[in-house]
This record gives structure tokens, C-alpha cells and sequence, in this order.
């Protein structure tokens, strides 16, 4: 819930530029939610999301995210789930 209010208020917000997120625990939902965020928001270039227990459906749909996004400079995703 927290994950994905926050997403929504980043689809508006036009001053974050760095957004530590370590171990908040968002998930998959969260990280789907902020993968869309990141489709639309363009001043966040540094986004740290370690041990957020993200998934491969959060993890893929960061990546979607980041094919239309040009700003994110760093994406931690450090101690997820994403991957083996």
C-alpha cells in the first residue's frame, strides 16, 4: 500500500531527484507500481530499491519501465528476489 501511494505521488512530483527506498519491503506490487511511476516521472535519476523482497514480476516490470524512461541514472535492486 505504502509502495504504491508513493508511486502515485510520483507520477506528479517534478523535484525528487534521489530516493532511497532500502528495505521497505514494497514487493512485487510496489515495484510494479513504481515501474509505472517511473514511465512518466523525469527528475528521478538515482532510485534505490535493495532488499525490498521485489520479485521476477516487479523485477521485469522495472525493466519495461526503464526502456521509456531516459532520466534513471542508478537503480540498486541489490538482495531482491528478481533472479536465481
Amino acid at each position: 500500500e505504502g509502495g504504491q501511494a508513493l508511486a502515485e505521488a510520483l507520477k506528479v512530483n517534478s523535484t525528487v531527484a534521489h530516493l532511497d527506498l532500502t528495505a521497505n519491503r514494497i514487493g512485487d506490487k510496489g515495484g510494479q507500481a513504481l515501474a509505472e511511476a517511473l514511465k512518466v516521472n523525469s527528475t528521478v535519476a538515482h532510485l534505490d530499491l535493495r532488499d525490498n523482497k521485489i520479485g521476477p514480476e516487479g523485477g521485469q516490470a522495472l525493466a519495461e519501465a526503464l526502456k521509456v524512461n531516459s532520466t534513471v541514472a542508478h537503480l540498486d535492486l541489490r538482495d531482491n528476489k528478481i533472479g536465481p
